[in-house]
């Protein structure tokens, strides 16, 4: 067998044991299958934090410098 017949029988393979895993904990053991985080939950709104909106900060410019004071 050359490589991309072992891959070809190999996925149907791994995603029908991950099926029986599935079922398995979901019939058997009675527990709930969550899903794990993903990075796209905040984007398509399946969380419940809000996006906050960025404030932005405008600095003081009179307390920092080299330590001489300014003469006007």
């Amino acid at each position: 067998m050359n490589l991309l017949n072992m891959s070809a029988v190999a996925f149907p393979v791994v995603i029908f044991i991950l099926t029986l895993i599935g079922l398995y904990k979901m019939f058997i053991k009675k527990v709930n299958i969550t899903p794990f985080y993903t990075p796209f939950d905040e984007i398509t709104g399946q969380t419940p934090v809000v996006f906050h909106l960025e404030h932005e900060v405008i600095a003081d410019d009179e307390d920092q410098g080299d330590g001489k004071s300014r003469k006007k």
